[in-house]
């Protein structure tokens, strides 16, 4: 008859075997959690083939390296979306295909732009409804955020009731009548107004043209545009009119260039001048529009960051030409404070939450930016009213002056 084992050596067996089944169940959580280490994504959304969407994408992508795509123990990826064709213009199925990738994706945590305010409002429900932070550097639609402009506005765009959109730049109630004013101050005395149809074009004409008959300068005529438009046919008419100046609301990539072109083709460039607001204020504009350019006016939110004395503002703009070999503009110098914003917002929250994240953000109050400080309203909007005007010459936006602040 064969002996039972002593007790004790069946103890150290199963001792043994609990020890290395611990042992490997560890590792093997250890292991997975190397390789899954929290992730929180960025959507940045805007159309790519524009010069200055480059210019805010590189500061973007800037913000996050300073940080080493590092917060609130979350490794930050950056997700690309373009949402306009090969000239620049937006296109609303492609916002709106943008809006939903970043919904489908499970950590996404914020969505940076667009950069249109017609794109934005496509997005903005479907984002809203994901409980997805928003955040703009460029968007200057008052409606986005105030009641007044258009109907439904802005109570459509928040199905959810909750508010999730911020914004950095100021809006076009403020932008428009700046020009108007300028205009006023610069002697013109009568104005053909010409916008390209969108929400953001036709909206800040509007407001353009409402100052102007307030301040006493004659509206010779208006009209919407496009790439399309027969500008040669267009430019006698504004002669015709006797107009001494042409504000283009809308951006470079709906005839702006074209526009400007046309004038200067007919000699009158020495007795029509022309303005635009912050849709025409980037490269491409001065690309397309070539020698044409000199002497336009433009309108801004915010400012060069060039012409912004600070030692943050400073840095920035140094770091920027070592790294990218050119000026940022206006816009990218609000992006940058925005992302590092946002940045700031995931570090104190410590997670993906996005319920939190948005709280987190629409709280913020005396943020140390570029500029100086600021905080979002309780609408979302920036409390900096910063417009600047600037002309073209030598073939670059030279700063004039600040319009409003």
């Amino acid at each position: 008859m064969r002996k039972s084992l002593p007790i004790r050596y069946v103890v150290y067996v199963i001792l043994l075997i609990t020890v290395f089944v611990i042992t490997i169940y560890l590792s093997q959580n250890f292991l997975q959690g190397i390789n899954h280490e929290k992730t929180a994504t960025i959507v940045f959304s805007g159309p790519l083939a524009l010069e200055s969407t480059q210019a805010i994408l590189n500061t973007v992508n800037l913000a996050l390296a300073e940080i080493n795509h590092t917060a609130g123990g979350m490794k930050i990826r950056l997700e690309v979306l373009d949402d306009g064709d090969e000239t620049g213009s937006w296109i609303p199925e492609k916002e709106e295909e943008n809006a939903r990738k970043a919904v489908a994706i499970k950590d996404v945590v914020a969505y940076f732009g667009p950069l249109n305010s017609g794109a934005t409002k496509i997005s903005m429900p479907i984002l809203n409804k994901a409980g997805i932070v928003q955040m703009s550097p460029a968007t200057t639609w008052p409606g986005l955020t105030k009641i007044g402009f258009q109907p439904g506005e802005p109570g459509v765009f928040y199905p959810t009731g909750t508010r999730h959109f911020v914004r950095l730049c100021t809006t076009d109630d403020l932008q428009g009548p700046a020009g108007a004013i300028w205009a006023k101050e610069l002697g013109f005395k009568s104005v053909y107004i010409l916008d390209d149809g969108e929400s953001y074009g036709n909206g800040i004409a509007r407001l353009f043209e409402a100052e102007s008959l307030r301040n006493g300068i004659k509206i010779t005529g208006t009209k919407s545009i496009s790439v399309n438009t027969d500008f040669k046919s267009l430019t006698q008419t504004i002669i015709d009119s006797g107009a001494e100046l042409v504000y283009f609301g809308g951006v470079t990539p709906n005839g702006a260039p074209e526009m400007v072109r046309a004038l200067k083709n007919a000699n009158a460039t020495n007795t029509v001048s022309f303005m635009g607001p912050d849709g025409i204020s980037e490269e491409d504009f001065l690309i397309r529009a070539g020698e044409a350019a000199e002497g336009v006016y433009v309108t801004a939110v915010g400012v060069q960051p060039s012409e912004i004395h600070t030692d943050a503002a400073e840095t920035y703009v140094q770091t920027y030409k070592a790294t990218y070999g050119s000026e940022p503009d206006a816009f990218s110098a609000l992006a940058y404070d925005g992302i590092h914003l946002l940045i700031d917002a995931l570090q104190n929250v410590g997670s993906a939450n996005r319920a939190d994240i948005i709280k987190q953000v629409r709280n913020t109050r005396e943020y140390p930016g570029l500029s100086g400080s600021f905080s979002f309203d309780k609408s979302g909007d920036t409390t900096v009213h910063l417009i600047s005007g600037s002309r073209v010459q030598d073939g670059a936006f030279t700063f004039v002056k600040i319009l409003s602040q």
